[in-house]
């Protein structure tokens, strides 16, 4: 086999970043020239969101192409819970790897359950969420392999490779598993076979404070202007507990995590250039993405997990070899991603695939701007998931469901507490960005638009065997 008979993979994504902190945008002061060049020779997806906008349910959906819920992710991998990505499931890695490709995966994983839900101390020393994934079915297809769980120590991160011993660095954790893509691509893989790297930075997610002061200096002396929708009273997570933040403490924080952006770009950068030096660029297809973003104070939130744009909507950029086409307004969200990958790498798409191949909207000069995504959380923290427990009920019938149309964001609310208390908002999110209020949807303008939407909703949950649709519909 050539070394150019197939198009390399490199898949690159930020955890928490959202889809309009980036340069390009031109809605966030955030310096990233290399990402914002990069931008303008590939395809930037304006409506890409996050499925379920929580880490490891987007994660699984990314890698399987199935719908979080259809894996039984309700929540992240945490102690307590028995939930991983499942040995049966068949990912993108197992795929690529079926079809000639070496594998490889460095970062964060966190789709393996915690260690310590089967031993006080570990032999990994993993602790808390966090697990080694040891060489096997667990790794779904990927070959090389330098992880872990999950652990916020973006300073002093840690990895393991084949075998339990782990490996401590005293280095940023982007940088130094960007020095491990650059080693990979250079040193460990074969030239002559085709290759896919998985490349899954944990910043720009909390802790905020744990940036390098080269990139915090950008903005450590600049009045920047936050989000029009941001409020510094009373600001709380999805489930209610306050954040003890005030004004000043929420503009460092944001500025902290715009300066883990511009590492990413920095460190993005990086990897671009090795690429063109080495004769790679043009051969493989770049895809620059996330898991989901970050309220940071937006609605008085903080966090995830909840259906405004700022936690929803994730950057997509693609880079496909002689590709044209600049930008792609359709509608794709986390289980879309791995059969479009798979459709543009010419390779079979399994069965049990539950999202679409998006690769004609990005290669062609047409769009969908009817389809739309669904979008679903539910109670994830352990004090709620164990009252549900305790009740004989299951989180993961509760929380939200809804969809993300070309201009509407439309959601049914039952709410992360046993009490039912249903709600329904719809946002006319073209009209308004920021989502600063829900219309009227009894309103003659909007009830038929309500009326289709909540018809797709409860099809989607019908197909999904979804138990929220039994409460809703009680």
């Amino acid at each position: 086999m050539g070394k150019y008979e197939k198009k390399n993979l490199i898949y690159l994504f930020a955890d928490q970043w959202r889809a309009s902190a980036v340069g390009f945008e031109k809605e966030e002061p955030v310096y990233t020239p290399n990402i914002d060049e990069f931008c303008e020779e590939a395809t930037k997806c304006d409506h890409a969101f996050s499925t379920f906008p929580l880490c490891s349910p987007h994660r699984a959906s990314l890698l399987t192409g199935k719908y979080p819920l259809s894996l039984n992710f309700f929540t992240n991998c945490k102690t307590g819970l028995s939930m991983r990505l499942m040995d049966e499931e068949i990912g993108i890695g197992e795929v690529l790897k079926e079809h000639g490709y070496q594998t490889a995966y460095i970062g964060k994983w966190h789709l393996d359950e915690p260690e310590e839900n089967h031993s006080f101390m570990p032999l990994s020393g993993a602790r808390v969420w966090d697990a080694f994934t040891p060489p096997g079915v667990r790794r779904h297809g990927f070959d090389y392999w330098y992880s872990y769980g999950a652990c916020d120590e973006h300073m002093s991160p840690h990895y393991w490779m084949d075998t339990p011993k782990s490996e401590q660095v005293h280095q940023w954790s982007a940088e130094h598993e960007t020095d491990k893509a650059i080693e990979y691509l250079k040193v460990k893989r074969a030239k002559e076979k085709p290759f896919a790297l998985y490349l899954s930075w944990n910043p720009p997610h909390s802790p905020y404070d744990q940036v390098p002061e080269k990139y915090l200096s950008i903005y450590r002396n600049k009045d920047i202007s936050l989000r029009r929708n941001v409020e510094f009273e009373n600001l709380h997570h999805h489930t209610g507990e306050t954040v003890p933040y005030r004004k000043d403490d929420l503009v460092l924080a944001t500025k902290q995590y715009y300066a883990a952006v511009s590492g990413l770009d920095d460190q993005f950068g990086r990897l671009v250039q090795f690429l063109k030096a080495e004769g790679l660029y043009d051969n493989t297809i770049i895809v620059l993405s996330s898991d989901h973003g970050d309220m940071l104070g937006s609605h008085g939130l903080m966090g995830k997990h909840v259906w405004y744009e700022e936690a929803l909507r994730i950057p997509f950029i693609i880079r496909i070899p002689g590709n044209r086409k600049n930008i792609c307004h359709t509608c794709m969200a986390s289980q879309d991603i791995m059969p479009t990958l798979l459709a543009l790498l010419d390779l079979p798409i399994p069965k049990g695939v539950e999202g679409e191949d998006s690769s004609i909207y990005l290669t062609e000069g047409v769009e969908d701007l009817e389809r739309v995504s669904f979008i679903c959380a539910c109670p994830g923290r352990e004090i709620l998931i164990k009252k549900f427990q305790d009740c004989g009920l299951n989180p993961a019938n509760y929380g939200w469901r809804g969809v993300r149309s070309q201009n509407y964001t439309y959601v049914m609310e039952i709410g992360y507490d046993t009490d039912v208390n249903k709600k329904r908002y719809l946002y006319h999110t073209a009209k308004d960005p920021y989502q600063m209020q829900p219309v009227d949807f009894m309103s003659v303008n909007y009830y038929v638009q309500v009326r289709k939407y909540e018809q797709m909703v409860v099809e989607w949950m019908r197909k999904q065997n979804d138990g929220f649709l039994e409460i809703w519909e009680a």
